[in-house]
């Protein structure tokens, strides 16, 4: 596979990567061209030349992957000339290294109006998403034909854990009934965020019983009800893009989320 294609690929399965690739050369240098695919951990897929310079980039690589911002890096290969590094091509070297962060993975736990326009909000961001309902008429690939996948079943919480919530995955709680059953089981993953559709009242009442179960108060003040930034939103498609814009400022925080494992 060519490493292009690979940048593709990863792209299509929504990895975080760093694409490092030459874009200037002068004098004498290890290569004029080349590109390098760096990964969180420092491993690699290619080159842009080896040596100390490769040692260099893919550290500012895993740096810039770790602050989300892309940059350009510039290398004197003298280890006599000021501001140089400890090689002996006597070149300079400049390297772009791009950053492919990973789109927030929408898990819209209901199938009805709000997730309907939530998933349109979704297709046109090209964030990934998947349906979990207890209903097999809402639940349809006709209703929501860009969902990644469906996940029904009249046990509305056996579909969400059929969804495999992970690090990348937004819950969305727009359940017609069941909010709590549902958020309980969310906060049993390493999720990256959890918001719930409910008034003041009802997240206080669903937040007290759900105390009484074993969840702690850490984990419930990480859950984001009434869900959705303030723009004094009243119709759906206006809730439902307070909603994407409280993920969006949510997924550049990159802040992970604590859970307990619960009795279920």
């Amino acid at each position: 596979m060519l490493l292009m294609e690979k940048v593709a690929l990863l792209n299509r399965q929504n990895e975080t990567f760093a694409l490092a690739m030459i874009i200037e050369s002068k004098g004498s240098t290890p290569r004029h061209v080349g590109k390098m695919i760096v990964y969180r951990d420092g491993t690699i897929e290619g080159t842009v030349g080896g040596g100390l310079a490769e040692h260099y980039i893919i550290e500012e690589s895993v740096q810039a992957l770790q602050i989300g911002k892309s940059k350009i890096v510039e290398y004197k290969l003298n280890r006599h000339a000021k501001d140089g590094i400890q090689m002996s091509c006597g070149g300079t070297l400049r390297v772009f290294i791009e950053v492919y962060t990973s789109r927030p993975e929408l898990v819209l736990a209901g199938a009805g109006h709000l997730a309907y326009a939530l998933s349109k909000l979704a297709d046109s961001l090209e964030y990934p998403y998947c349906i979990v309902d207890d209903r097999v008429g809402y639940c349809t690939n006709e209703r929501f034909p860009n969902a990644t996948n469906l996940f029904v079943d009249e046990d509305i919480e056996k579909a969400l854990r059929a969804a495999n919530l992970n690090e990348k995955s937004y819950v969305v709680i727009v359940t017609k009934d069941g909010d709590d059953r549902v958020l309980k089981t969310a906060l049993q993953f390493p999720i990256a965020y959890v918001g719930m559709v409910a008034s003041k009242r009802k997240v206080i009442t669903i937040f007290e019983k759900l105390k009484s179960e074993g969840v702690t108060q850490e984990q419930l003040e990480q859950v984001y009800s009434p869900i959705g930034l303030e723009i004094s939103a009243e119709t759906t498609q206006e809730i439902a893009i307070s909603i994407i814009g409280e993920i969006i400022k949510v997924s550049k925080e990159k802040k992970p989320m604590k859970v307990k494992q619960l009795s279920r």
